[in-house]
């Protein structure tokens, strides 16, 4: 049967991950990507580095102040390397900042 199995002879064995979005019958790999029928939103806070401290997803017409929104939470070191995301996904993009549990 025609890709079947990954051979990779000569070469790096793939890791677990990439083996699991991996599909043997189509030769390809398995990409997710956000769908563009969402609006997007993001929030600098008072920095001019190009760098968020939160961005926010939600189905385009939802009202910023409706609960729905997927929102990302970053967390910088001194440098602004960014050191952790955590996500949101029971909130609006006004209570980002306020009253969203991220994890």
């Amino acid at each position: 049967m025609i890709g079947t199995a990954i051979r990779q002879d000569g070469a790096v064995k793939p890791s677990s991950l990439e083996q699991q979005v991996y599909e043997p019958d189509l030769f390809a790999q398995r990409i997710t990507e956000i769908p563009s029928n969402l609006q997007f939103r993001a929030d600098y806070l008072l920095t001019t580095d190009g760098l968020p401290a939160y961005t926010g997803y939600a189905p385009m017409g939802l009202a910023e102040g409706t609960n729905g929104w997927l929102l990302k939470k970053f967390t910088y070191d001194a440098s602004r390397q960014c050191t952790k995301i955590q996500v949101c996904t029971s909130s609006n993009w006004t209570a980002r900042d306020s009253t969203a549990v991220y994890s």
